[in-house]
């Protein structure tokens, strides 16, 4: 009986690690963390990149590469993965450029402060994993 509580007892214990393992394999790594459709004030350096629509073929978008990686944590309310917006498994280094201040034309290649809300991917026309729907580009 001793040595069936023993088995019993590891297979529980091996259960409870289990079950912890994914949570704290998936949790993002990084010194800064964000959250998705919260103001934010980001700075970087505005550059180009080329994605690939299925339906539509090539076209070509802006993002702002980071000078280091940030984590990105669901909403408040919790994340929905429709909206690509449960979390960063690890850290991002680029953010595609959307929003009202994408529209403009936008100084490619030099460094720039944006302000706006991070969103998740959650379209084929989304390149990047992390998306700003940008309110101002202010050039550094």
């Amino acid at each position: 009986m001793k040595g069936l509580m023993s088995v019993a007892a590891a297979a529980v214990i091996a259960g409870v690690a289990l079950a912890a393992g994914p949570s704290r394999a998936k949790a993002c790594e990084a010194p800064k963390h964000l959250t998705y459709n919260e103001p934010v004030e980001l700075e970087g350096v505005l550059k180009s990149g080329a994605g690939n629509h299925e339906a539509q073929g090539a076209f070509a978008y802006v993002f702002l590469a980071l000078d280091q990686g940030i984590c990105v944590d669901p909403p408040k309310g919790g994340g929905d993965e429709d909206f690509g917006d449960t979390g960063t498994e690890k850290p991002v280094d680029r953010i595609q450029m959307a929003g009202e201040a994408s529209q403009r034309e936008l100084p490619v290649g030099k460094r720039v402060l944006v302000k706006g809300t991070l969103f998740g991917a959650h379209t084929m026309w989304h390149a990047e994993d992390v998306l700003i729907d940008a309110s101002a580009v202010e050039e550094r």
